[in-house]
């Protein structure tokens, strides 16, 4: 089984426009709404991977009925701890005229510390029946930025993470299988610009140093770089005709947890996270994945090993 765990669900509204013109009235061609936020997307694709999978989130207010119905259509297993603040909204702006995306995100609201101990026991009750493990998203304000350590040091897995900043430096030390913080966080978490290619590996070799077994970037549409040790790989991704890019970090994070639960080599397991990213990126709702679909952008995903 894969467990996908964090605290940061989401309600997403996607809205379409001919054109964006801020400080206008804009009208929309379409409006949508879906459940979201980076752990809920991990678990709807590995759902639509068709592996073996549990969610695991905080929620509240009315807006955790939603979600649980669209959970629940999509049959996506998931287990939803009681939360007392209302869980988010954020929005997605798709303006067709130019191609961009437009996000407007709430931060997580914040949970007790009796809330966080409801969670990290949660998860202690199914972290032994996990062969990989997807830790996802920011951490709300007032979380200790020792709760994801503090999760991998109970697993006895290989644990994907995906956060950045004082998060990823402080579970660094506890060796997490593969970290997948984007050129932004990275460069957060290491307090200096990586303005190149050499800059960006070395950077990413820090990180291996520091205690990550695996560290993957993904250098724009251009590429996607992974490192371990003395070893580097550069992948390419296939042309894809974008329709909403939300969700394809999720996408890519589980597809890579869904190979290592196949037992694939990493690289492979990667090359699946791009397709699925590749897939997810055709989508107007995140993560809703197409597995046929998916084998054929796995097939067009080149694999380049750099040292």
């Amino acid at each position: 089984m894969i467990i996908a765990a964090g605290l940061s669900p989401a309600w997403q509204q996607i809205l379409e426009v001919d054109q964006l013109r801020t400080g206008e009235v804009n009208r929309c061609r379409t409006a949508h709404w879906c459940a979201s936020g980076k752990v809920i997307n991990v678990g709807i694709a590995l759902q639509h991977l068709e592996v073996p999978n549990k969610t695991i989130f905080p929620a509240g207010g009315p807006i955790r009925t939603f979600i649980e119905q669209d959970l629940d259509l999509l049959k996506v297993p998931y287990r939803v701890l009681d939360q007392q603040n209302l869980t988010r909204i954020c929005t997605t702006v798709l303006d067709q005229s130019s191609g961009q995306t437009t996000e407007l995100v709430e931060n997580a609201s914040p949970l007790s510390e009796k809330e966080l101990n409801a969670f990290s026991n949660e998860f202690n009750r199914w972290i032994s029946m996990a062969n990989v493990v997807v830790l996802s998203g920011s951490l709300p304000a007032g979380t200790p930025a020792t709760f994801y350590r503090d999760l991998i040091a109970v697993a006895d897995c290989p644990v994907i993470l995906d956060a950045r900043g004082p998060e990823l430096e402080t579970a660094l030390s506890q060796k997490p299988f593969l970290v997948k913080p984007n050129l932004e966080e990275l460069e957060r978490t290491l307090s200096r610009s990586l303005s190149n290619t050499k800059e960006l590996i070395e950077g990413m070799q820090e990180i291996n140093r520091r205690g990550a077994e695996w560290v993957v970037i993904s250098q724009g549409k251009a590429s996607l770089w992974a490192t371990s040790g003395n070893q580097v790989f550069r992948f390419t991704p296939p042309p894809v005709n974008g329709v909403n890019p939300i969700g394809c970090g999720d996408s890519l994070a589980a597809g890579i947890a869904a190979g290592l639960y196949r037992e694939w080599t990493v690289p492979a397991a990667i090359r699946w996270g791009m397709a699925a990213a590749a897939d997810n990126l055709t989508k107007l709702l995140p993560a809703r994945l197409s597995l046929p679909k998916v084998q054929a952008f796995y097939e067009e995903v080149e694999l380049e090993q750099i040292a």
